[in-house]
């Protein structure tokens, strides 16, 4: 191993170290270490941006811009209010319903997106109703997460994935949808069993006065915003689709697809007062931070440590269950104490260069290592950014989480679901569906 590739891993591993333990912001960490490889010439500054996964941030970019304009109209409110009211604000219909709705649009519109909306509206029924969020919020963190897993749009892990090896919608709803609408059921029904007692209780207390304090449609604060933006986001996900049966004629690829309605909404909405900043409000922290992931990681493909650790794991590599459940699993794992971000850019690196050695299809390991990325990072607090957008939406209102409650209610439902999702793919295994 010469010194480039010494320097590679230890900025690799400095950084990792500053992320996990969050002295400082995570963008000036990741962008840092970029600046560090440059200086000690393990990049030119030219070979920087090769490095980068352009795809992978247009289509965030895109997206980002597609949902804030749906939530600046207020739809998600409506939406999650007009459900409460069709469930007659029953807690344990509410607790049974929000997090399997946080699922299954976490698949459409992507887990961090579903918790932004979804944790505020929890925490005001929760004023009402006088329950305790916190099961409530770390349920649907923990379901966005598992549903999300489903789908290329509903986790960065999968956008990293199926951006680096070509894979489309179609390709995560065929292999992992499924997989993860059973692995959320169970986790609903765990969480359900382990609350019920108090869920019971509330009901009884229930003051039925209070519920015609919330009217859903007093949420919606633009109906015009409302229908351009839920218009961009179908358009997104009909072009994800299409891409995929036209993608060896017309070369759409997957930042097009959520590039192509954001920028027609803004190109012929743009003069709608709302609209003239919306990118000024776009998240391009998580842009920054992503590229910057990008550069550190891509420094150990460039200097050979991706290559000689897929030929240090070749034994296992060729038994196709054994390399499954080690990326499946140590992806679950890992990624509930490194953000599942990094994570899958290095895994998706390690699979690259282990494509040689494989006498089977390389995608079962991008199917075992979605999942376990997934839904591996409910487990603690900073596992997942769904799950940093929810902890600290509780602790800025003055709701004490802490890592041990966080880790006591989402451990057992996380674990069930990993263990169903990991038989499945073993049945993928057996029967040669990958």
């Amino acid at each position: 191993m010469d010194i480039k590739a010494v320097i590679s891993i230890s900025i690799f591993v400095i950084s990792y170290l500053f992320i996990v333990i969050e002295k400082a912001p995570r963008v000036y960490v990741a962008l840092s270490g970029t600046v560090m490889l440059v200086l000690l010439k393990i990049y030119t500054p030219q070979e920087v941006a090769l490095y980068i996964d352009w795809e992978t941030l247009s289509f965030l970019f895109g997206i980002f811009i597609t949902v804030k304009i749906v939530e600046q109209s207020g739809f998600f409110n409506y939406f999650s209010l007009l459900v409460a009211r069709k469930l007659k604000f029953n807690a344990v219909k509410i607790f049974i319903f929000f997090p399997a709705m946080a699922a299954l649009l976490s698949g459409f519109i992507d887990s961090i997106s579903v918790i932004v909306f979804l944790a505020p509206l929890t925490y005001a029924l929760s004023r009402i109703l006088k329950f305790n969020p916190i099961p409530y919020i770390i349920a649907e963190v923990c379901l966005a997460n598992i549903g999300g897993a489903g789908t290329l749009m509903g986790d960065p892990p999968n956008i990293i994935l199926g951006s680096m090896f070509n894979l489309g919608f179609t390709d995560f709803a065929k292999h992992n949808w499924i997989i993860s609408m059973v692995a959320a059921f169970t986790a609903i029904l765990v969480f359900y069993r382990m609350n019920r007692k108090d869920l019971l209780r509330l009901n009884m207390a229930l003051k039925k006065e209070d519920l015609g304090k919330l009217v859903p449609e007093e949420a919606i604060e633009d109906r015009f915003l409302m229908k351009i933006g839920l218009s961009g986001l179908v358009s997104t996900v009909a072009i994800l689709v299409l891409r995929d049966f036209i993608k060896e004629k017309v070369p759409l690829n997957i930042g097009l697809s959520s590039l192509i309605p954001a920028f027609t909404i803004l190109t012929l909405k743009g003069h709608n007062p709302k609209l003239r900043n919306i990118i000024k409000e776009i998240d391009i922290e998580t842009l920054l931070f992503l590229a910057g992931l990008f550069v550190i990681v891509g420094s150990l493909e460039k200097t050979g440590v991706m290559n000689l650790l897929a030929s240090s794991v070749r034994e296992f590599a060729e038994n196709g269950k054994s390399m499954a459940s080690i990326l499946f699993w140590g992806g679950a794992l890992t990624s509930s104490i490194i953000d599942n971000v990094p994570e899958a850019i290095s895994i998706g690196y390690l699979i690259k260069n282990l494509i040689p050695l494989l006498p089977y299809s390389f995608t079962l390991l991008i199917w075992a290592a979605s999942l376990g990325l997934d839904m591996g990072g409910n487990l603690t607090p900073v596992g997942a950014s769904a799950n940093v957008v929810g902890y600290t939406f509780m602790e800025n209102h003055k709701v004490s989480v802490g890592w041990k409650k966080w880790i006591f209610l989402s451990f057992i439902p996380t674990f069930a679901a990993l263990i169903v999702s990991w038989l499945l793919i073993m049945l993928k295994h057996a029967v040669g569906f990958y």
